[in-house]
């Protein structure tokens, strides 16, 4: 034991050394295990629900059913990770409580991603409706209509007040507004119940704009982490009714809805991240006291 001791600062030494040294592959490789056990296994986190996520539910959850809501998917697949999440479980919650969801995108990006969003929600609602022994289902063109793309930002915006057809006379498939049934009565703001914003761009700025101060119709948003402290102030004066930011959001809202999904698996990923790369900076800190006080020791 004696002889452990004496040879332990040596050994310490060299193990500070050894670590400074890491190809830093290791460290990636690392991170990459991380991340996948935190995916892939029956890991969870509670999150805290914030006043803006708050806000974001109770304004959806009071629509009676029936309501008609529109959704500006603007996302591209770079802000897909943290924005998919909002989305996904903005339209189940929607039209789970019966609301009909009109959907549109005003980045070329995000026709096909629209698309799939909407697809997979009322595939998904369906399932869960057969399950439960239920004949109802939702139906393209009766709970649900995807518009598309259009060019144009704030003017399209601005026909939607008056008359949204002037903006599309069809949806994505091309099929006349006129003979979708969930279409009937619905042409501009007026018939809506609010917006919801979601984009990792400025473009729910122009939504608040363009759409929530002249028409008066509530405006929800939902955006990347970085971008939603933008928000805040119009969050303080009312111009928006609620706010999702981020993944951190996104796994909020899925709590309130019941619905743990995508946001859920991923704030356990980045918390293992963030706890991996504190405790790789603190290691390689004490690493490198330890090689530098022994070097001056000589």
């Amino acid at each position: 034991m004696s002889r452990f001791l004496l040879k332990f600062p040596d050994l310490l030494r060299r193990a500070a050394e050894s670590l400074l040294r890491l190809d830093r592959r290791w460290i990636f490789l690392f991170i990459s295990l991380g991340v996948i056990v935190s995916l892939v296994g029956p890991f969870s986190i509670e999150v805290s629900i914030t006043t803006p996520t708050a806000r974001y539910f109770s304004a959806i959850d009071r629509l009676p059913p029936g309501s008609t809501i529109l959704v500006s998917m603007d996302l591209g697949p770079s802000t897909l990770p943290e924005l998919e999440p909002i989305l996904a479980a903005t339209v189940r919650h929607a039209l789970g409580r019966g609301l009909r969801v009109l959907a549109m995108t005003l980045l070329v990006e995000g026709p096909s991603i629209g698309e799939r969003i909407m697809l997979e929600a009322a595939e998904e609602l369906n399932a869960m409706l057969a399950e439960a022994g239920e004949e109802e289902r939702i139906t393209m063109g009766e709970n649900w209509v995807f518009l598309g793309y259009r060019a144009g930002g704030g003017a399209v915006i601005l026909q939607f007040g008056e008359e949204l057809r002037k903006a599309y006379p069809s949806d994505f498939y091309g099929t006349p507004l006129e003979e979708l049934p969930m279409m009937a009565g619905v042409r501009s703001f007026d018939d809506m119940g609010l917006v919801v914003a979601v984009s990792g761009t400025a473009l729910p700025e122009a939504w608040i704009s363009y759409a929530g101060v002249p028409f008066g119709i509530p405006v929800l948003v939902g955006c990347t982490a970085v971008y939603a402290p933008n928000y805040y102030a119009y969050l303080q004066t009312r111009q928006i009714e609620g706010m999702l930011g981020g993944l951190k959001g996104a796994a909020e809202y899925e709590r309130l809805i019941s619905r743990p999904a995508g946001a859920t698996r991923g704030m356990v990923a980045q918390m293992t991240v963030h706890v991996l790369i504190v405790f790789l900076i603190v290691l390689g800190n004490v690493a490198y006291f330890i090689s530098r006080g022994r070097k001056r020791a000589r």
